[in-house]
């Protein structure tokens, strides 16, 4: 009986540490990056743009919908993904796969993208922003 209860407490103790998160790499940077990333994935390019400097934003959506009907995603991910903590920056890679009617040939695109966290206040950590244009799409 023992035996048993010991078995038993050592699941319970290790079952819920394999189920953990993953570790964030900075206040928020996984969650931005990735809400990112869904936005040009899901072709919310007004809802990407917003992660963008705000002098941007409308370049972005403009070079989006110009494409707005022929343009399909067909995936978007992160390449690589690097962070500087005591600086407050990341660089992350991103690869595009779409493809544009008429034609059905799948390309990629690729965007090397600079995040810098954004303080807010006293009382918050601060949000991840992009830093400066998006390239010439596509």
């Amino acid at each position: 009986m023992r035996k048993l209860f010991y078995l038993l407490f050592f699941i319970w103790v290790l079952v819920p540490s394999g189920c953990a998160q993953k570790v964030d790499l900075g206040p928020g940077y996984q969650r931005i990056s990735k809400r990112f990333l869904q936005g040009l994935r899901w072709q919310d390019y007004r809802g990407a743009a917003a992660f963008l400097q705000s002098e941007h934003r409308q370049q972005m959506v403009e070079s989006f919908a110009a494409h707005k009907e022929d343009l399909h995603i067909v995936d978007a991910e992160y390449l690589t993904s690097d962070l500087d903590r005591k600086a407050g920056r990341a660089t992350s890679e991103l690869v595009l796969k779409y493809y544009l009617l008429p034609s059905t040939q799948v390309r990629e695109w690729t965007w090397k993208i600079d995040w810098v966290l954004i303080p807010v206040d006293s009382e918050q950590r601060g949000t991840w922003q992009v830093q400066g244009a998006l390239p010439a799409f596509p």
